[in-house]
């Protein structure tokens, strides 16, 4: 039986942060989106995952992020079973995790500061620390004017940087990014991909 702590991924006891064991995921529709993948990543790598749209990208971002369990094999992430969690654990396993998915999924009635808030919030985080993280976030992604603003009323780019400061907010052990600079121009890009 696992037991989960706040924080279950601890890197400087696992040199392995996650491994894929012969993994299948086949939808109830008889889409096959992924077969017999394989593939290790040791702490501190830095990988690209490519492929043509329809490939299976997001189904193994998924799978990484326990919203999918796969239909064969094993999702491993520091020695976690990812597809075996109990769906009360899916949430504090995500604690350690940050997500910047292709389409966003930002919350349209919070503006960005309350976006980015929102992921520390949910882990218990004091207010003050919350206000604080935020406003580093915030300017490491070069948004500091925008905490008022909605997501609407910005553009695709300055969404995709909201994401990516919530993804980032908790200084979480594993960042997982869909097409992370997708919408970004290469200058903008190039700064991100130094965060």
């Amino acid at each position: 039986m696992e037991r989960l702590t706040h924080d279950i991924i601890r890197t400087n006891e696992v040199r392995k942060m996650l491994e894929l064991k012969h993994i299948a995921k086949t939808y109830k529709n008889g889409v096959n989106a992924l077969y017999n993948i394989n593939l290790k990543i040791d702490q501190g790598e830095f990988v690209y995952i490519i492929g043509p749209t329809g490939s299976g990208k997001s189904t193994l971002i998924k799978l990484l992020d326990g919203e999918e369990i796969p239909t064969k094999g094993k999702v491993e992430v520091a020695g976690i079973n990812v597809g075996k969690l109990k769906h009360s654990k899916v949430p504090l396993y995500r604690r350690n995790i940050g997500v910047v998915f292709q389409d966003f999924r930002l919350l349209e009635r919070k503006t960005v500061f309350e976006n980015i808030a929102f992921a520390l919030e949910v882990i218990n985080v004091p207010k003050e620390r919350i206000r604080k993280r935020v406003r580093e976030v915030m300017n490491l992604v070069g948004l500091d004017d925008k905490g008022n603003s909605f997501p609407q009323e910005l553009s695709g780019g300055q969404q995709q940087r909201v994401a990516i400061a919530r993804a980032i907010a908790n200084k979480p052990k594993l960042l997982i990014a869909d097409e992370p600079t997708g919408n970004l121009d290469p200058q903008k890009s190039d700064e991100i991909m130094t965060l």
